[in-house]
């Protein structure tokens, strides 16, 4: 039983810092996708939405399906 519980501890350790790793690079490229199109792109909806999905969606600057929902138009 405590060996069970050791192995729960280790396993929910590895997930978490998995996690935060996935949001770290996440929130990055929303970053370097705001430094690349400027006032075009909503760079704190895109960390948001980094936060909201455990960094499992991470924005590529240069595939406009994956920015689509970050860019906005200027008037």
């Amino acid at each position: 039983m405590e060996l069970r519980l050791a192995v729960y501890t280790i396993l929910a350790c590895l997930v978490t810092e998995v996690t935060l790793t996935s949001i770290s690079v996440c929130i990055n490229n929303c970053g370097q996708c705001k430094e690349m199109l400027g006032s075009y792109f909503n760079g704190q909806a895109c960390a948001e939405f980094c936060l909201a999905t455990d960094g499992f969606f991470s924005p590529d600057c240069n595939n406009p399906t994956t920015v689509r929902n970050f860019l906005k138009r200027l008037h």
